[in-house]
C-alpha cells in the first residue's frame, strides 16, 4: 500500500460526528479489545481521552481508527487502541500512539502505559515496535484464563510551557558565561566609594563590606591611573598624606594606550555631561571622571563603582557604547549569594524521609550507583569557607533511595553546580526527582539571580526529563545540563533592578522595559554573547522559578484554607508532628488546587494565581501567602476525581469544595511563597478582595497583581 496522509482529529464536535463508526470498529474488535459501552466513548470524547485518525482523501478525511486513553497525571494509560483493517499495515495505529504522546509531552506527562494480553501477538509486537518495554506480568480474567503483559514508555517531557507558541523556533539555550579557575571579575572604583572607605561618611559600612569582599577575594578592586593623578593634585602634602599613601598601594588598572584613553574620554564626556548638559560640564572634574570611566572601559572591567549622579544617569547609554557597566556599592553588595538557609520546616513524606547526607554515606551512595569517580570528588569533597552547599538525601527504610546536592562558589557572578540521582526502580523515582531538582534550584537562586549547572548522569533519564521541565538545556554531547534561575515574580518596579542582577551574575541580557514583553517576543542577547528573539512564555519558563507580570497579564486570587495551604504550597510555619506525613502534592512542582466550577472563567491557562489563606477556618493568616502560575483548569465530575490517588492534590474528598456534581481542577507551576504576606487590609485597599471579602476567588488587573506582589517581596508596604 502507498504512503498514506494521516491526520489526527481531536475536535469534540468531529468526534461526536465519527461516534457511529467508532462504535462500529470497537463492536467489531471487541474480542481483543473487551467491551465498553457507548457511554464510555461518549464521555471520553467530551473529556478530551479520545483521539481519532483520518486518512486525507482528495481533502476528504476517511476514519482510519481512534484511540482511548486514560490515566492520572504524569502516567497516562492506553485504555483501546483500534483501526479500519485496511489500514492496519500503513501506519494508523503508529500515528495515533505518536499523537497521543506528543500531546501527553507539552502537557507534561512522565510515561505512558499499555495492558495487552498474552495470546496477542500483533499488540505485543506494536507496543514494542513503537518504543514500550515489558515491566509487569499479571494474571488475566478468570473466564479466559490468559497473561496480561503490562508495558511502559518513557515520555521525553518537553520543558516549553504550554502558552509557549508552538509555531516559534524554540531556543532553549540562554548560555553560560564561564571563567577560568582564580579568574576574579575585576571593579574599579572613583574617589567618592575610597573616601567612603577612609573617611566617617554615610556609605563607610557598605564601603568597609565591599573591601572587605576584596581581601577575601570575592572580587578584585583597582584603581585607574587618573585615580591617583586626581589625589596628587588635590592633596596639599603629597609625602604626608595617609590618604594618597594608601592610593598608591591599591592595584592598578593596566596601562592603556593614551591615545586611545584620550579619544573614549572625550567621548565618554559628551555621553555623560555634554548630551544631557548635566552639572559640571566641561570642567576640570567632569573631563577628570570621564577619564576614570575610559581606563576602565579599555580595560574591560566588569564594573565601575560610584555614586556620581550624571555617570549613574547614563549608565545605559555607557553599556550600549563601551561595554562598561555602572553599578553602585549596594548594587555590588546586593550580588553577592548569602548562605544557603532552611526555613526549618523539613516535609515527611508517605513512607520515605528526607534528611541531611554527610562525606562518608554521600560517596558510599554515589559509589554503589556508578557515579564517575570525578563527580564523586567534586561532590564529596570538605566544603571549604568560600562556597556554599546544600545536600539533601530521600530515605526510605533507612535506606538512601535519591541524593541532590548543590555547590555555590562565593562570589558576584557564582555557577552553581548541582547534582541529582535517583533509584529508577523506585515507584516514586519521578516524585523524588522532581522535588530534589526544584528545591536545589530554589535554594541556590534564593538571595538572587544565579547560573546553574546540572551534571549530567548516563541512566539517569527520569532527572533528565524533569530538568528539562525546569528549564534546563543540555548542548550535544555536553557533561552539564543549563539553566538560568531568577527565583521571584518580575514586576514593573523590581524590573530594572532585575535586568541588571542578571546581565551582571550570568551575562544574560534582558529587554530594559518589563512592557515589551506583553508583544509575545522580545530581543534578548544570551550569556555568550548570541543575539536572539525568544518567545516571552517561553523565556519565563527557562527562567523559572519566575513569573513576569507585564502590562495586561491579568489573573486570579484564590482563597484557601490553611490546612490545605500548608502542604499544597509549602507555606507552613511550624512543621508537622513526627508520626504525620506530608502528601505528594508537597514535593511536586506542578500541583492540583480544587475549587468550584463557577470561577472556570478567571482560573486561564498563564495567568498568575494569588492564594489568599482564609482567616474563615482553621486560623489562617488572612493574606496572601503564595504566588504561581496556571498551567491548565479541567472541569471534573466528581466521580471522576481520584483525590486520594492524584498527587497533584491535598485533599480526600472533592465533595465540599462545590454544591455542584462537578469542581474546577486547577494544575499551576512557579510556586512561591511571599516574603512577607500581603495581609486583608492591604488587599482591600488595592481592591483585591471582591464584593464578598475572598469568600471566593476575584479577578485581578496586572496592575493589582504588581502591586501585591510588590508588598509581598519589598516587606508588605505598598510602594
Amino acid at each position: 500500500m502507498k504512503r498514506l496522509h494521516f491526520v489526527i482529529e481531536r475536535d469534540t464536535n468531529a468526534l461526536r460526528l465519527l461516534l457511529p463508526e467508532i462504535r462500529a470498529l470497537a463492536d467489531s474488535e471487541k474480542d481483543p479489545l473487551g467491551f465498553l459501552p457507548a457511554k464510555a466513548f461518549e464521555d471520553a470524547i467530551e473529556r478530551g481521552r479520545l483521539i481519532a485518525v483520518l486518512v486525507d482523501k482528495h481533502g476528504a478525511g476517511n476514519f482510519a481508527g481512534y484511540l482511548l486513553h486514560s490515566g492520572v497525571f504524569p502516567n497516562a494509560k492506553v485504555q483501546q487502541v483500534a483501526t479500519i483493517p485496511a489500514f492496519r499495515k500503513a501506519g494508523a495505529a503508529s500515528a495515533l500512539l505518536r499523537a497521543l504522546a506528543s500531546d501527553l509531552e507539552r502537557m507534561g506527562f512522565m510515561s505512558i502505559r499499555a495492558d495487552v494480553a498474552s495470546d496477542l501477538p500483533t499488540a505485543l509486537s506494536f507496543y514494542t515496535k513503537n518504543g514500550f518495554e515489558r515491566v509487569l506480568e499479571r494474571a488475566g480474567g478468570k473466564t479466559r484464563g490468559r497473561k496480561i503483559i503490562v508495558h511502559s514508555r518513557q515520555l521525553e517531557t518537553d520543558n516549553l510551557f504550554t502558552l509557549a507558541s508552538a509555531q516559534a523556533a524554540p531556543v532553549a539555550d540562554l548560555g553560560m558565561r564561564r571563567r577560568a579557575p582564580g579568574d576574579v571579575p575585576v571593579f574599579a572604583f572613583d574617589l567618592n566609594v575610597y573616601f567612603d572607605l577612609v573617611r566617617q561618611r554615610d556609605q563607610s559600612e557598605h564601603a568597609r563590606r565591599l573591601f572587605g569582599e576584596a581581601l577575601g577575594h570575592t572580587i578584585r578592586l583597582a584603581v585607574a591611573d587618573e585615580f591617583v593623578a586626581e589625589l596628587r593634585r588635590t592633596s596639599g602634602t603629597p609625602s604626608a598624606d595617609p590618604v594618597l599613601q594608601m592610593a598608591l598601594r591599591l592595584p592598578r588598572l593596566p596601562k592603556p594606550d593614551p591615545s586611545a584613553l584620550d579619544q573614549m574620554a572625550a567621548r565618554i564626556h559628551d555621553i555623560v555631561f555634554v548630551h544631557p548638559n548635566a552639572k559640571g560640564v566641561g570642567t576640570d572634574q567632569a573631563k577628570s571622571d570621564a577619564k576614570h570611566l575610559a581606563h576602565a572601559a579599555i580595560s574591560q572591567a566588569s564594573a565601575f563603582v560610584t555614586r556620581d549622579g550624571p555617570i549613574l544617569n547614563a549608565r545605559h547609554e555607557l553599556l550600549a557604547a563601551f561595554g562598561i557597566d555602572i553599578a553602585t556599592i549596594e548594587e555590588v553588595l546586593d550580588l553577592l549569594p548569602e548562605p544557603l538557609v532552611s526555613n526549618g520546616v523539613q516535609p515527611r513524606g508517605e513512607g520515605f524521609d528526607l534528611g541531611p547526607i554527610d562525606d562518608a554515606q554521600l560517596a558510599a551512595y554515589l559509589t554503589e550507583v556508578n557515579v564517575p569517580s570525578g563527580v564523586i570528588s567534586e561532590f564529596t569533597r570538605p566544603k571549604i569557607a568560600a562556597e556554599f552547599a546544600r545536600r539533601e538525601a530521600v530515605r526510605c527504610d533507612n535506606r538512601i533511595v535519591a541524593v541532590g546536592i548543590v555547590r555555590i562558589p562565593k562570589g558576584i557572578d557564582p555557577t552553581a553546580r548541582l547534582i541529582v540521582h535517583v533509584r529508577h526502580e523506585h515507584r516514586d523515582a519521578e516524585l523524588f526527582a522532581d522535588h530534589l531538582l526544584t528545591t536545589s534550584v530554589r535554594s541556590a537562586c534564593e538571595s538572587a539571580p544565579i547560573a546553574i549547572e546540572l551534571i549530567h548522569l548516563l541512566g539517569q533519564s527520569i532527572v533528565h526529563a524533569v530538568a528539562a521541565a525546569c528549564g534546563f538545556h543540555r548542548s550535544a554531547k555536553s557533561p552539564t545540563f543549563a539553566k538560568i534561575a531568577l527565583g521571584r515574580p518580575c514586576t514593573a518596579s523590581a524590573w530594572t533592578a532585575v535586568v541588571q542582577q542578571v546581565r551582571r551574575r550570568t551575562g544574560l541580557v534582558l529587554p530594559r522595559a518589563l512592557s515589551t514583553l506583553s508583544d509575545g517576543e522580545v530581543n534578548i542577547r544570551t550569556a555568550n554573547g548570541t543575539a536572539t528573539r525568544i518567545n516571552a512564555a517561553l523565556l519565563e519558563n527557562l527562567l523559572g522559578p519566575t513569573l513576569f507580570v507585564w502590562p495586561g497579564r491579568s489573573g486570579v486570587i484564590a482563597p484557601i484554607a490553611r490546612r490545605y495551604a500548608d502542604e499544597l504550597l509549602g507555606t507552613a510555619i511550624q512543621p508537622n508532628l513526627d508520626f504525620i506525613a506530608n502528601q505528594d502534592a508537597a514535593f511536586l512542582s506542578r500541583r492540583g488546587y480544587v475549587n468550584a466550577p463557577r470561577t472556570a472563567r478567571q482560573m486561564q491557562a498563564g495567568s498568575p494565581i494569588i492564594f489568599y489563606e482564609s482567616k474563615r477556618t482553621g486560623n489562617g493568616r488572612g493574606a496572601a501567602v503564595a504566588v504561581a502560575r496556571i498551567v491548565n483548569s479541567v472541569i471534573v465530575p466528581k466521580s471522576q476525581l481520584e483525590a486520594k490517588n492524584d498527587k497533584r492534590l491535598v485533599i480526600d474528598s472533592a465533595e465540599k469544595f462545590s454544591a455542584t456534581e462537578d469542581v474546577l481542577l486547577t494544575t499551576f507551576d512557579n510556586l512561591m511563597a511571599f516574603p512577607t504576606p500581603v495581609g486583608f487590609d492591604t488587599l482591600k485597599r488595592l481592591n483585591a478582595v471582591g464584593g464578598a471579602n475572598l469568600v471566593s476567588a476575584v479577578s485581578l488587573s496586572s496592575e493589582q497583581i504588581d502591586s501585591i506582589l510588590t508588598c509581598g517581596w519589598s516587606g508588605g508596604k505598598i510602594q
